[in-house]
């Protein structure tokens, strides 16, 4: 049996012909940023855009390694005179417990990791 040369389109690739570009239209809204963040666990392409921001003055906190919305929480890189603050063989951290929002960059704006 042979089969035709011109086949019937399926129902979506008929709506598509019908509409085209309907499909591929780009979304509207981005999706929010995430809640939480860690270098090495967190996609480099998700840490590369995102800031952290102090919640109450809105000032950026620079140098993240860790950071979470919800419970409030950054763990981020000591630093003086512009410069990684060293304890021994590694660098100095400081944790802190405050009120903090993860955004995305603009791109015109510093991200925090």
């Amino acid at each position: 049996m042979t089969k035709p040369k011109n086949p019937v389109p399926s129902a979506e690739v008929a709506d598509e012909i019908a509409a085209p570009g309907a499909i591929d239209a780009p979304a509207t809204m981005e999706e929010a940023p995430p809640t939480y963040a860690k270098l090495g666990v967190t996609p480099a392409s998700v840490c590369n855009r995102i800031r952290v921001l102090d919640a109450e003055t809105g000032a950026l906190i620079a140098k993240v390694i860790e950071a979470d919305a919800e419970a409030g929480r950054v763990v981020r890189y000591a630093v003086e005179n512009g410069a990684l603050v060293r304890d021994g063989d590694r660098y100095q951290t400081i944790e802190d417990e405050r009120p903090i929002r993860i955004e995305w960059s603009t791109g015109n704006q510093k991200d925090s990791f």
